[in-house]
This record gives C-alpha cells, sequence and structure tokens, in this order.
C-alpha cells in the first residue's frame, strides 16, 4: 500500500511539472543614483537586468515600461523588444512629459514573450516640476534687481545731502 502511495505521489508530481513548467526568469530594474531625482521634460533612465538561465536559444521578449504616480495614475508608456539568450543587461530611457506633477513616481517594467512568460518588477523615483528651477532663477533675479535700486536709491540720497 504504501509503494502504491509513494508511486502515486511520484507520478502525480511528475504530471503537474510537464503540465506546469516554473519560470527561471529572474528581472531587475535599477535606477542609477543620478536619476533619482528626474525634472519633467527630460529622459529618465533606467537599467535592467533580465537573467533566463533555462533559454538555450535566442528568444524574442516584449518590455513594456510604465511611468505611474503613487497613486497609480499613468503618466508615460513606452514599449521595447529585445532579443535575449541567457542573460542580459542594458540601460534604456523614457520621457517624463512635461505635464508630470512633482513627486514620488514608479517605473514599472513587464516582460512577456510570446508565449505564457510574464513578469513584472517596479522601481521609484522624484520627480521635479518642469519649471521650478527657471521661477528660482527668475526670483533671484528680480530680487537683485530690486536690491540694486533700493541701495542706488539709499546713495542717491545720502549723497545729495
Amino acid at each position: 500500500m504504501r509503494k502504491m502511495m509513494f508511486c502515486f505521489i511520484l507520478f502525480l508530481s511528475l504530471i503537474i511539472n510537464i503540465v506546469a513548467p516554473v519560470s527561471a526568469l529572474s528581472l531587475v530594474v535599477h535606477v542609477p543614483e543620478k536619476y533619482t531625482d528626474v525634472t519633467a521634460g527630460e529622459r529618465f533612465y533606467f537599467e535592467i537586468e533580465i537573467k533566463y538561465p533555462e533559454n538555450p536559444n535566442r528568444k524574442d521578449l516584449r518590455l513594456e515600461y510604465e511611468i505611474l504616480t503613487e497613486a497609480g495614475d499613468l503618466v508615460s508608456q513606452s514599449k521595447a523588444l529585445k532579443a535575449v539568450e541567457t542573460q542580459a543587461s542594458f540601460i534604456d530611457f523614457i520621457v517624463i512629459p512635461e505635464s508630470a506633477e512633482s513627486g514620488l513616481h514608479i517605473i514599472s517594467v513587464k516582460v512577456k514573450d510570446y508565449e505564457s512568460l510574464s513578469e513584472e518588477v517596479s522601481s521609484s523615483f522624484h520627480v521635479k516640476g518642469a519649471g521650478s528651477d527657471q521661477v528660482m532663477v527668475y526670483l533671484m533675479i528680480i530680487l537683485g534687481a530690486i536690491v540694486l535700486v533700493g541701495i542706488l536709491v539709499i546713495l542717491s540720497i545720502i549723497l545729495k545731502k
């Protein structure tokens, strides 16, 4: 009876492994330190590392990139097609629209093949508003001009007395 039960369990596990193979795909997305703070309207670069050791031949993988707000709203998206054998590492980019709000954003990378393979990873980064630096520059120029005019007026008053 025990031998029969053992054979049944062994047969069942063999059938499960044949019917539902497990994918050994490993996917990592890394945001370089330089791009953890990005200004809206600029390119956002990120690194993708794919390890697919069970793949003996070159295989086309579809990559889908999505930029999402912290609330999950779609900001931007892009798609790419890459040929991968056992592993690949590359840097790619997506443009952050100028209309993107400041704050925490998420890059989501989905990898699919033309069969049943599907993996998804994400990483976060910060977006600064497009005009925030220019507004500060203009504000400093205006304040500098006001201070200069004020000093000239005071000097003029002192020299006339």
